[in-house]
């Protein structure tokens, strides 16, 4: 009979995968150092195998510095066969660790950046704010560099409020002044 056992820590990160998906790599490697199943170090080595494996697969989007994972058909028919593998302390912990920060992570998705290099030299920042399913706020910036547009793009991931506030009271600071006697 043939073996069907996977090391526990490739399906806790399968099952991971399998409750939250599109969760960012970082995201998902926070759930599963949470769970205190695994250090870093097998964390690394167990998704770059499940990713070779074909089991996961990671997707980029417009932000570059952001890669999904998303349970492929074949990690998540593993994972249906051998589920009951995890602990059940386990899948109860990362059930409510994903349930817990599931606005957290939402609300980071509704905050991209992402950057190329522009044909007219330097690099083309695009940031935008989403809210809900509509995007609030998409900006277009051509910098100099992929430095300061990696820079630009890192403070709008951070703060993007803060920026966008900070953008609005200078567009209208000068309409504001006009309007007081």
């Amino acid at each position: 009979m043939q073996d069907q056992s996977i090391p526990v820590h490739k399906l806790i990160l399968l099952f991971i995968a399998d409750q939250a998906p599109g969760i960012r790599r970082s995201r998902l490697g926070d759930a599963a150092l949470a769970s205190l199943s695994m250090d870093y170090f097998d964390l690394a080595k167990t998704l770059d195998e499940l990713i070779e494996a074909g089991l996961i697969e990671l997707e980029t989007g417009g932000d570059q510095e952001i890669e999904r994972c998303r349970l492929t058909d074949q990690g998540r028919s593993a994972l249906a066969i051998l589920q009951e593998q995890i602990p059940l302390s386990t899948r109860r912990f990362l059930t409510t660790y994903l349930d817990d920060t599931h606005l957290q992570r939402a609300a980071a998705d509704q905050i991209t950046a992402s950057f190329q290099p522009a044909e007219e030299g330097g690099s083309r920042l695009t940031c935008s704010l989403r809210e809900g399913d509509s995007e609030s706020l998409s900006l277009s910036l051509i910098l100099p560099s992929e430095a300061l547009a990696r820079r630009a793009a890192a403070r709008w991931r951070e703060d993007a409020p803060a920026v966008f506030s900070a953008l609005l009271q200078a567009l209208l600071a000068e309409e504001d002044q006009k309007e007081k006697p």
